[in-house]
């Protein structure tokens, strides 16, 4: 028993020395915290602390442009990634309506601002999904988006909508019946531009006075629509991005203009300008001047036309716009052409319209400039009784003017017929309506008057010569046959007849004897 006791003490005595000898006495000593060998280790023996996260880097738009990526960085392997986890931008490639909502509902996240989309073809986009509440820049660009529906949801952040490349149409770019736009307060860009659109949302600049279009591309959009934003903004170059290349549909289908012209939008500055120099024409009738065309010499020069039809004119306008090129006075009550000459405004004229007036000469144009370079002029239901046409006669040499002039009520004589009537066949490539240019007094056309019609000479003497020669041959035919019966009847019967023998005998008797 003494023996157990006796070992369990020496093995309690060996523990005892053996701690002692190994391990050191602890102290709480800041130099000797254990030196961890990486992040993970520090951040498992580190103390936790409640810090506020650092807010991520906004991706700042680039004025004019919304968030956009190119075709070689589409997913690989799904409709829709996110860019990178900094800029919170999703980008989707060549998805349909299907695809691109399931694709949208797994990589869009609370924190995704910006979401482009690439050839998408889509029936119907609804823009009130919750999904596009929280983005700042949205492009769904080079597709065809068949219609969008829906309205964008309340307090929405959109700052850059990009629809350009669709295939839209005015009737397609928003619901009927809802203002699909109406609570995008903050949108400072919209790029529409490459569709087919032919109303201008000119409310969006009425909530939006910050805002800038990019509608290049859509050259049918009225003029008029682009005319009343412009009125709203001091410069139009910055409400409207690709300015240059940005057209508009000029209705000119009013009045004499019966054409459509695709123009650059800085026509429509032009035209405010043109309006200005328009109300300067005298007399104030209240005339209508529209840009007809650039003309490029050197710099470029905008050539006017201007409609004063129907205004209740008694004379010629003048003080003209410069660069007046075309001219309409129809359907007034103009006599006269002589304001031409006067006029230097009327040097650049090219083409004028007096239809339906009292004109009853065009010795008015002789020696003016517009006569040796006139294209149009058409002076149809006037008053004109003749035409000199030595007045046009040179101008239709040189080249191929048009001359129009039915209407009037010609003098027909045998002057007419002679004259007017060869020249109205010999340049009739020139006198559309040479037809329709008919006499007075029912006589016809002029290009069907016969001479003996018209040519007629006042009678005197000279007139019955011939008469007078008749009856001379006749007496003298008469003549020789009575001397010649007489003859043979004192041959044959040795007597003369009664009419000859009783007619005294003559000293030349002896030769028929």
């Amino acid at each position: 028993m003494w023996n157990i006791n006796r070992i369990t003490d020496v093995l309690w005595c060996s523990l005892l020395v053996y701690l002692t000898l190994h391990v050191p006495p602890l102290e709480t000593r800041l130099e000797e915290v254990p030196k961890y060998t990486n992040v993970e280790s520090l951040q498992s023996a580190a103390p936790a602390v409640t810090e506020e996260p650092r807010p991520e880097p906004r991706v700042e738009l680039k004025m004019g442009k919304c968030f956009h990526m190119s075709r070689e960085h589409c997913p690989k392997k799904a409709a829709c990634a996110p860019v990178d986890p900094v800029s919170r931008s999703v980008f989707c490639c060549d998805v349909d309506s299907f695809r691109l909502k399931e694709s949208l509902a797994l990589t869009v996240t609370q924190n995704t601002t910006n979401l482009h989309v690439l050839n998408a073809t889509i029936d119907e986009l609804d823009v009130s999904q919750s999904v596009f509440r929280r983005l700042m820049s949205m492009a769904l660009t080079d597709g065809n988006i068949g219609k969008i529906v829906g309205q964008f949801p309340k307090h929405s952040s959109l700052a850059c909508l990009n629809i350009s490349n669709n295939n839209l149409s005015s009737a397609t770019l928003q619901s009927s019946g809802q203002r699909t736009y109406a609570y995008l307060f903050n949108l400072t860009l919209l790029d529409a531009s490459a569709n087919n659109l032919t109303e201008f949302p000119l409310y969006l600049l009425q909530s939006n006075r910050k805002i800038r279009f990019d509608l290049s591309g859509n050259s049918y959009m009225p003029c008029k629509d682009y005319q009343r934003a412009m009125e709203t903004s001091n410069s139009s170059a910055d409400l409207f991005l690709n300015y240059n290349r940005t057209n508009c549909a000029l209705d000119l289908r009013q009045g004499w203009f019966e054409d459509v012209q695709i123009v650059q939008i800085d026509h429509l500055r032009v035209q405010k300008e043109l309006n200005a120099s328009c109300r300067e024409i005298r007399p104030a009738a209240n005339c209508t001047c529209v840009a007809d065309r650039l003309k490029l010499i050197g710099d470029a020069i905008s050539l006017v036309a201007v409609d004063c039809s129907a205004r209740g004119l008694t004379t010629l306008p003048t003080n003209l716009p410069a660069n007046t090129v075309k001219l309409n006075v129809s359907y007034n009550n103009i006599t006269s052409l002589s304001a031409m000459s006067d006029d230097p405004s009327y040097e650049q004229l090219l083409h004028l319209v007096a239809d339906h007036n009292d004109i009853d000469s065009i010795l008015g144009l002789e020696g003016t400039k517009f006569v040796d370079s006139f294209m149009l002029l058409s002076l149809t239901h006037n008053k004109l009784k003749s035409i000199p046409t030595y007045v046009l006669s040179n101008r239709f040499v040189a080249s191929a003017p048009t001359f129009l002039i039915s209407g009037n009520p010609i003098h027909c004589d045998c002057q007419t017929e002679k004259l007017f009537k060869p020249w109205l066949l010999e340049n009739l490539k020139n006198i559309p309506d040479y037809k329709s240019v008919e006499c007075t007094d029912r006589m016809g056309p002029v290009v069907e008057l016969v001479e003996v019609a018209v040519c007629h000479s006042p009678r005197d003497w000279t007139d019955y010569i011939y008469y007078v020669i008749t009856l001379e041959v006749l007496v003298l035919v008469l003549l020789i046959s009575k001397v010649t019966y007489d003859y043979w009847v004192f041959k044959t019967a040795g007597y003369l007849p009664w009419p000859a023998n009783k007619m005294p005998r003559l000293p030349c008797d002896w030769l028929c004897e």
